[in-house]
């Protein structure tokens, strides 16, 4: 995956200190094929790789982990399809052939603007203008109609930079500023492409890794404690299964199967813990049941629209190990104990002490292979585009790149899903004994 990010963030910053070469562009697909290697790699490391429950957890709940780098990794793919289309959108021939009968820039006036009109995009827009400008070729000046393309409305008298052929007068000539012309013979991207780039993934990121990719459960529990908010009970698991999780509250909404471990407190009675899908509960079942632990949580801040839902929790199991999830009552409108909260002096496990709780299995491996399958397949169009291609055909290209990556995050999601329903709803993996939701 590392390998995978670092070869799409060089193809981007290929196309950004050249954005305008003719093709093929050999660079930018050594950085692709490099992207489809590393793909391939990790298809190839998942399908060898044993899941056979081993636990693997570390310092984080690794869930968040994943779901942040997914979502993370998917939504990153738009930057680079971008830039590869951008990249064979930018050459433009007739520059390139100006290029060739060799080229020179220099500062000109604006002699006479014939026709300027304001082209709006959006809530942006442009002045598209008809100017004359004198361009000093080597047989003398001459007087040269060109297209001009400005923030502001031009003006006779003003200022702007031309490309032309000086020995060439049939080769015509391009205005504009002097960023805009030397980007069209080969020349870096101007800042605010750069600045879009950083600021798509920096988007990217605050919305799937921030807070995910630091966050640690137990520390958030010493937080709640000295605020007087954390709850705790002593519980033991007494079973793992799938069962259909109350949340979201719209009727409209599609309510999925979910992981779920029951614990008993005997302060209290049952309650459970639901599970993101991706947790295989088979192997769950096999590691937890009968073990003991606690489980922590704090109040939501706000009412709930959901019945039986208490709040987000840890799991703290004798050993130092850890799950993270949706905690939920049999009914939410027995009172839980008085004694559950925790004092703000109590001792709590250290921040680092605990680890996460992760078992490898196949349901999470397979997933993640179609994932990166996905990315592979992604890769392909984007290769196309760097041999030369029609611009509308670059554009479609880059679509179907971002959509093969879409899809394969929808068709994970949903082998996820076969997985879950495969499983007896409300039926304990570890007995088979049927338990109400």
């Amino acid at each position: 995956m590392a390998l995978l990010g670092l070869s799409m963030a060089a193809a981007v910053a290929v196309v950004l200190i050249q954005p305008a070469v003719r093709p093929p562009r050999w660079g930018l697909l050594a950085c692709l094929v490099a992207a489809g290697i590393a793909a391939s790699v990790g298809v190839l490391f998942l399908r060898r790789n044993p899941s056979d429950g081993r636990d693997t957890g570390g310092r984080y709940w690794w869930v968040e982990q994943r779901n942040g780098w997914v979502g993370f990794a998917v939504w990153s793919w738009v930057a680079p399809a971008f830039f590869v289309a951008y990249a064979a959108l930018s050459p433009t021939p007739a520059a390139w052939e100006i290029v060739d009968a060799g080229s020179a820039m220099r500062a000109t006036e604006i002699e006479k603007v014939l026709s300027s009109k304001y082209v709006r995009s959006q809530r942006t827009g442009h002045y598209t203008s008809t100017v004359l400008v004198s361009v000093p070729f080597d047989q003398g000046p001459r007087i040269t109609e060109v297209e001009l393309s400005s923030n502001n409305k031009p003006s006779a008298g003003e200022d702007v930079w031309v490309l032309f052929a000086p020995s060439s007068p049939t080769l015509g000539a391009f205005v504009g500023d002097r960023q805009s012309l030397e980007e069209k013979v080969g020349g870096r991207a101007d800042l605010w492409t750069v600045f879009l780039a950083l600021g798509w993934l920096a988007f990217c990121w605050f919305v799937n890794l921030f807070g995910r990719w630091r966050s640690d459960p137990v520390a958030g529990l010493h937080r709640s404690r000295q605020q007087g908010t954390l709850h705790e009970l002593p519980v033991a698991v007494t079973g793992v299964g799938v069962a259909i999780d109350e949340r979201p509250a719209s009727a409209t909404a599609t309510k999925h199967l979910k992981p779920r471990i029951r614990m008993t407190s005997t302060e209290f009675g049952e309650l459970y813990l639901y599970l993101d899908d991706i947790v295989d509960p088979v192997h769950l079942a096999q590691a937890l049941v009968g073990v003991r632990g606690h489980v922590y949580w704090r109040r939501p801040t706000r009412q709930l629209p959901y019945a039986d839902s208490v709040g987000y929790a840890v799991v703290i199991l004798d050993g130092q190990r850890y799950l993270s999830g949706w905690l939920e009552s049999p009914d939410a409108s027995v009172r839980l104990p008085e004694s559950a909260l925790v004092p703000a002096d109590r001792q709590l496990p250290a921040v680092g002490e605990p680890r996460a709780l992760r078992l490898a299995s196949g349901v999470a491996a397979n997933a993640n292979s179609t994932l990166l399958k996905a990315f592979l397949v992604a890769t392909v169009p984007l290769a196309v585009i760097t041999f030369g291609v029609s611009d509308v055909a670059a554009v479609a290209l880059a679509i179907v790149s971002v959509l093969a990556v879409l899809t394969g995050r929808r068709r994970a999601a949903r082998l996820v899903k076969r997985y879950l329903e495969g499983l007896e709803p409300d039926r304990d993996l570890s007995t088979g004994a049927s338990r109400g939701a």
